[in-house]
C-alpha cells in the first residue's frame, strides 16, 4: 500500500494558505475530506466535491466524487467507495471544492509516493502557513475584504464586520491571518484518525481528558465543567475550542502555593474566620454584629473609601454581598439565629488552598444547566485573557453553540448574559476587588489563576 505526501493550497489565496501532509493510500476519499476540513480550519457545514479537473474550468469536465448522502450530480462517483490510492495512483493533481456558494477551491498536488509506514499515524501534518478563511466569508475576495475592514478601525464597515466575526466566527478560532498551529491541528487529526494513539480517554466525548496512564496531577477529569461544556459543542466548534485551550495554556496543570491561594481567597477567608468553628450569633434582625462588620470593613481595606460608619451589614453592601455569596457557595448557612460554617469549610479554616478548592467548586452550586454552561464560559473568558468588555460576546457565542436560546428566541444580548452569569460574576467581582486592593500588579493574573482552577 502507498502513502502519499500531498500539498494542498487554497486557490488565489495571497499570501498563500497551504498545508503539506502525509496520508495512507488505503483511506477512503471521504477521510481525505475530513482531514482537509481539519487542517484548513473549516467547519464542515457545506457541501463539497473532489474533481480530477479544475472546477474553475468548466469546459474540461472530468471525474467527480461526492458524498453519496448529498450528491446532486447523477454522474458523480461515491467518495466512500474510492480510496486515496485508487484516485491518486494515476493523478498528480486533485481538486477539492468546499461550499459551492463561496467556491473555496483547493489544489492538491502529489509531492511524493512512499511505501506505507504502519507505525506512523494515518494522517500526519508536516508544514503549512496561514489560517484558513472564515466560514461564509464570501469566497476568497470576500475574505480579503473582511480582513481589510477588521485591520482598519477607520474602515466604514469595521464595526459591522467585527460584530459579524464575534457572532459567526466566535472567540476560539484564531483571527490573525498568519496563524497556523501545527501541533494543535495534529492533535485533532490524531483524535479522529488515531484515537488509541492520541493519549486521550476513549470514554470522554470532549476530547480533553487524558487516558488514565497519562493523566498528571492537575489535569482535567471527566466531571470538570470545561469538559462537560465542550462535550455539548458541535464537533468543528469543539475542535476550535480544544486548539484554543492548547494555545492559551488554560488547562495546563495548576499548583498553588499558600501565599497565592491566601491572596485570592482573602475576603472569604476573613469571613470564615469571623464565623469560626463555633458559629457567629446574628442580631435579632438576622444581621451580623456591628463589631464584626466594622472589623471586616477595616481588615479588608474597604473602610477608607466608604462613606458612613461601615458597621451595619444591611447598609454595607460589600459585607452583605460577601456573606450572601459565601452562603450560596455552600461555605456557611443560617441556623437558629447563628451563622454556621459547613463541615467542609470548618475543616478548611487556616488552609488557603483548601478554601480555594471549596470556592471554585461552589461557583456552580445551585445553578441551572444553562447557568452552569454560562459560568464555565465566563470563567474561560477570564482564564484566556479575553478583555472584560468582550466577554459577554464569547459567552453568547458558546451558549448558542450549546443549543441554548434567549427568552425572546433572538440573539443573546449583554443583559441576557449578565443575568445568566450573575452569581459567578459576583464571586469574581468580590475576589477581583480584593486582589486589586492587595496587589494591583498581579490582580489580573491571580484572577485568571482562580478561573483556571474553577474550570477543573
Amino acid at each position: 500500500m502507498t502513502r502519499y505526501r500531498l500539498r494542498v493550497a487554497l486557490v488565489d489565496s495571497d499570501p498563500e494558505i497551504w498545508r503539506e501532509f502525509d496520508i495512507e493510500g488505503q483511506m477512503p476519499l471521504r477521510m481525505l475530506h475530513i482531514a482537509l476540513q481539519t487542517i484548513m480550519g473549516w467547519r464542515e457545514s457545506h457541501l463539497h466535491a473532489f474533481t480530477d479537473t479544475d472546477p474553475d474550468q468548466p469546459s474540461t469536465r472530468g471525474r467527480r466524487w461526492e458524498s453519496p448522502d448529498f450528491a446532486d450530480d447523477n454522474s458523480a462517483l461515491s467518495e466512500d467507495a474510492a480510496t486515496v490510492d485508487q484516485v491518486l495512483s494515476s493523478l498528480d493533481t486533485l481538486w477539492y471544492e468546499y461550499d459551492f456558494g463561496d467556491g473555496w477551491v483547493h489544489r492538491l498536488d502529489v509531492v511524493e509516493r512512499q511505501p506505507d509506514a504502519p507505525l506512523l499515524a494515518p494522517v500526519v501534518l508536516l508544514d503549512g502557513a496561514n489560517r484558513g478563511p472564515f466560514e461564509d466569508a464570501g469566497g476568497i475576495h470576500g475574505y480579503r475584504d473582511k480582513l481589510a475592514a477588521l485591520a482598519d478601525p477607520q474602515h466604514p464597515e469595521h464595526r459591522d464586520i467585527a460584530d459579524w466575526v464575534r457572532a459567526t466566527v466566535g472567540p476560539w478560532a484564531p483571527l490573525s491571518p498568519g496563524a497556523f498551529d501545527l501541533v494543535g491541528a495534529q492533535s485533532e487529526l490524531n483524535l479522529m484518525f488515531n484515537p488509541q494513539g492520541s493519549g486521550l480517554s476513549p470514554y470522554d466525548m470532549s476530547g480533553l481528558v487524558k487516558s488514565d496512564e497519562l493523566r498528571r496531577p492537575g489535569d482535567v477529569g471527566d466531571e470538570s465543567p470545561i469538559v462537560e461544556l465542550a462535550a455539548q459543542l458541535p464537533p468543528p466548534i469543539r475542535s476550535e475550542l480544544r486548539q484554543h485551550l492548547h494555545l492559551t495554556g488554560v488547562l495546563e496543570p495548576l499548583e498553588f502555593d499558600d501565599e497565592t491561594a491566601a491572596r485570592i481567597v482573602r475576603p472569604f477567608a476573613w469571613l470564615m474566620d469571623a464565623v469560626g468553628p463555633d458559629g457567629l450569633a446574628l442580631t435579632d434582625a438576622g444581621w451580623m454584629p456591628p463589631g464584626t462588620v466594622l472589623t471586616g470593613m477595616t481588615e479588608l481595606g474597604l473602610l477608607d473609601d466608604w462613606i458612613g460608619t461601615g458597621n451595619r451589614e444591611e447598609l454595607t453592601p460589600p459585607i452583605s454581598e460577601l456573606r450572601g455569596a459565601a452562603q450560596r457557595l455552600g461555605l456557611m448557612r443560617v441556623q437558629k439565629g447563628r451563622l454556621l460554617l459547613s463541615a467542609a469549610a470548618k475543616k478548611a479554616l487556616g488552609d488557603p488552598r483548601g478554601q480555594l478548592q471549596l470556592i471554585t467548586r461552589g461557583v456552580y452550586r445551585k445553578l441551572s444547566d444553562a447557568e452552569s454552561d454560562a459560568a464555565a464560559l465566563l470563567l474561560l473568558a477570564v482564564a484566556d485573557g479575553t478583555a472584560p468588555d468582550e466577554r459577554w460576546h464569547a459567552i453568547a457565542f458558546g451558549l448558542a453553540q450549546c443549543g441554548w436560546q434567549s427568552s425572546t428566541r433572538l440573539a443573546f444580548t449583554e443583559r441576557d448574559i449578565a443575568h445568566a452569569t450573575f452569581h459567578p460574576q459576583r464571586v469574581l467581582d468580590l475576589l477581583g476587588d480584593s486582589l486589586q486592593r492587595q496587589h494591583p500588579a498581579s490582580a489580573a493574573d491571580d484572577l485568571r489563576l482562580f478561573a483556571r482552577a474553577a474550570l477543573r
